[in-house]
């Protein structure tokens, strides 16, 4: 306790770290949540066809061969398609309706619904007019080919085909709504990981480390002791962010709330034990500030699914991101707090937190140096 005495003595007389610590999330979520948004491509398509006609298979095919679709699964009802959206297999789902190709070229009134997660606003509206426009242009197809066997001139019916769209998560499509999560990650992720770096190495660097070494102390409470007041300081930013969100930038958490501070708080734990293990390998605190600022963020924005997709990127890089933390802890978020799942839904996302907790907090005691 005398240690964590120590560490909030030094966090509170320095005002100006202190400052930054407190005014870098509230900036960084309010220009990520209002002027961040992007577009992307390879959407995963679930489709949902009673009728299992020509038509309908020619449209799947179409939109299949397209660079920005690949059709992932073929739903039996619709129910399958809240389970799709909810396992992550689907971000699209296309809803033919029964006697689609009957409706379209005889009685003019064919119509296909895609139905879109909102929860992710990257692939919602573009998604949307690049369906339209290949069913727009499969209409223009299927009239040429009616109008041709009907070349005796009879009356043609006009061959028209509706699309309708449905969001989901996210009716108003905002872009908060995909962002707000990924900026969590990364302000927690540097924030902790920042702060806790140049623990260990400040007192290095003042000589304060002989106080440290010859007391009964083990390395595991000093390691202990540094992070406690972080994570107390971690917390109240965590409470910061989440009240900035859901009141400023007006994203609901739709979830359970307790569930998503749960699993915050041990995402900040991972984050404090990172940068506790980057200040026992270094010994200046300009490097542990390097370390984790610079080689942690290109990681939590490139590589986590904050700003692209994961399943676009190349497979070396896929491999890479399962090791990016924030990875995970954006997925269980945005399940949780956007589509309203319960934690069951990111049990694999939380197991694999703990884990990275346990390895990084076991190698720091590994590198604690009890000598100087």
């Amino acid at each position: 306790m005398s240690f964590v005495g120590k560490e909030f003595n030094h966090i509170l007389r320095d005002t100006r770290t202190l400052m930054v610590l407190l005014v870098m999330p509230v900036v960084m979520i309010v220009l990520f949540g209002f002027a961040l948004s992007t577009e992307i491509k390879d959407v995963k398509v679930a489709v949902y066809d009673p009728s299992k006609d020509a038509a309908t298979a020619r449209i799947i095919t179409q939109i299949d061969a397209s660079e920005y679709f690949t059709v992932t699964s073929s739903l039996d009802g619709e129910d399958g398609i809240l389970k799709a959206f909810q396992d992550n297999t689907a971000d699209i789902a296309l809803v033919f309706e029964d006697n689609f190709y009957h409706r379209a070229v005889h009685d003019g009134d064919g119509s296909v619904q895609v139905i879109v997660d909102g929860s992710n606003t990257n692939i919602g509206s573009m998604a949307v007019f690049y369906v339209s426009s290949i069913v727009s242009s499969f209409q223009k197809e299927l009239a040429q080919e009616a109008a041709l066997n009907r070349a005796d001139g009879s009356a043609v019916t006009p061959v028209r085909i509706s699309t309708s769209t449905r969001m989901m998560y996210n009716p108003q499509m905002k872009s908060a709504f995909n962002f707000v999560p990924g900026v969590m990650g990364m302000i927690l992720m540097l924030i902790c990981a920042m702060m806790t770096s140049v623990s260990i190495v400040r007192e290095k660097e003042r000589g304060t480390m002989e106080v440290l070494l010859v007391s009964p102390v083990k390395p595991f409470s000093v390691i202990l002791a540094k992070a406690i007041p972080y994570f107390v300081v971690s917390a109240f930013i965590l409470l910061l962010v989440l009240c900035l969100s859901v009141f400023l930038i007006k994203v609901p958490i739709t979830g359970s709330l307790l569930w998503v501070i749960f699993v915050s708080l041990l995402f900040i734990l991972v984050s404090l034990s990172i940068g506790i293990l980057i200040s026992t390998l270094v010994s200046k605190q300009e490097v542990a500030i390097l370390i984790s600022g610079m080689v942690l963020m290109l990681p939590t924005m490139l590589l986590s699914g904050m700003l692209f997709p994961v399943e676009s990127m190349p497979k070396v890089l896929q491999w890479i991101s399962y090791t990016v933390p924030a990875k995970w802890y954006i997925e269980a978020i945005k399940m949780m707090m956007i589509q309203g799942l319960g934690i069951r839904y990111c049990l694999d996302a939380v197991l694999i937190l703990c884990g990275f907790l346990t390895l990084f907090t076991g190698l720091s005691v590994i590198k604690f140096k009890d000598r100087l």
